[in-house]
């Protein structure tokens, strides 16, 4: 079985999970090939047996929350309620949820990031791109929020609170501290990072949030688009999961693109929402700041909890995107941050 060692390796199948795939395909020849995951504890395996393949997941220690809800159950949740709404994400053909085993469709391997990095040098080609994955974030946003319930998910809301603990002080110690070795006494950026996400908790929300909407969660396929690692989805503003697209360190779009797309974005959602541009615009940053902070703290976690050395090529593009919204004046009374940002943060 080969396996792909960006993200580390999780072992081979149990004789329990093969027994249960072969179930499903109802024996017969088939193999396995352990695949390259996410930063999760999730394992993935593509299975194939004569002209077809399927992906097992496989997350036996999911995250839960005060109620007993898993990660897994809204993984189920959500996929199935995104695929109500014309969403493509993978079908889940068969699954143990208690063992935490999923049978699904396998979307294939080519991502936008690889898309990208392969036409880059054709920007037309990109914008057209990326203009087909903002039509689909938009009906994901605007559609998916219809008859979705956050509390059949283990996700708490994107509120000023979870911003705090999951963004912004995740940069903080596990960025900052964590992973540079910085000495930051916490009253001092503190209070400046509690004062950003009170801002940006004044963003409107109720829409549905991805959470993670990047290229690599993005499949591109002869028929449209494929999207994966949809389980941290819950309700909160537009902005975010623009922001996520369009601040990927993975690509690093170039400002004038990310702008151009920008546009684009706001004059198509305005065909389904009575939206203020200039307010949009106005929130955009707060939120994108708080969305850079995550992907700092998340790949520092990565690299160090878990020894995921993929992440670290990656961390320089995400500080050149969190300086440069830094440098937009509105933030020149956040005198600390920007100290840190700029002057205390070396070498990268």
């Amino acid at each position: 079985m080969s396996r792909d060692k960006r993200y580390g390796t999780k072992g081979s199948p149990s004789s329990d999970l093969i027994r249960f795939v072969h179930g499903y395909l109802s024996g017969g020849r088939i193999s396995w090939e352990e695949i390259a995951g996410d930063g999760s504890g999730r394992c993935f395996y593509r299975v194939r047996k004569g002209e077809g393949s399927w992906v097992v997941m496989v997350q036996d220690r999911p995250p839960r929350d005060q109620r007993g809800i898993s990660e897994n159950d809204s993984f189920l949740y959500i996929a199935q309620h995104l695929r109500r709404k014309g969403v493509h994400v993978p079908e889940i053909y068969a699954y143990e949820k208690h063992r935490g085993w999923f049978i699904m469709e396998d979307l294939g391997d080519r991502h936008l990031q690889t898309e990208v990095m392969r036409v880059r040098r054709d920007q037309q080609r990109v914008k057209e791109l990326y203009r087909k994955v903002i039509d689909d974030l938009i009906i994901i946003q605007v559609e998916g929020r219809k008859g979705f319930d956050p509390f059949k998910t283990h996700n708490p809301p994107y509120d000023q609170g979870f911003m705090l603990a999951w963004e912004s002080e995740y940069f903080h110690f596990a960025f900052l501290v964590g992973y540079l070795g910085l000495c930051i006494p916490d009253e001092e950026l503190s209070g400046e990072l509690e004062e950003l996400a009170h801002k940006a908790a004044q963003a409107q929300g109720g829409y549905f949030l991805y959470r993670d909407f990047q290229s690599r969660n993005i499949i591109i396929r002869d028929t449209g688009l494929g999207f994966l690692d949809f389980q941290g989805a819950r309700l909160g503003p537009l902005q975010y999961d623009l922001a996520s697209l369009l601040l990927d360190p993975y690509v690093e779009l170039e400002e004038e693109v990310q702008e151009e797309l920008m546009a684009y974005y706001l004059q198509r959602i305005q065909e389904l929402l009575p939206l203020d541009p200039k307010g949009f615009r106005e929130i955009y940053p707060l939120v994108a700041i708080h969305r850079n902070m995550q992907i700092l703290g998340a790949f520092a976690f990565l690299i160090q909890a878990r020894g995921k050395e993929f992440y670290r090529r990656y961390i320089p593009p995400a500080l050149r995107s969190l300086r440069t919204l830094l440098r937009d004046g509105r933030f020149d009374a956040y005198r600390r941050l920007r100290k840190v940002v700029f002057e205390d943060i070396k070498g990268i």
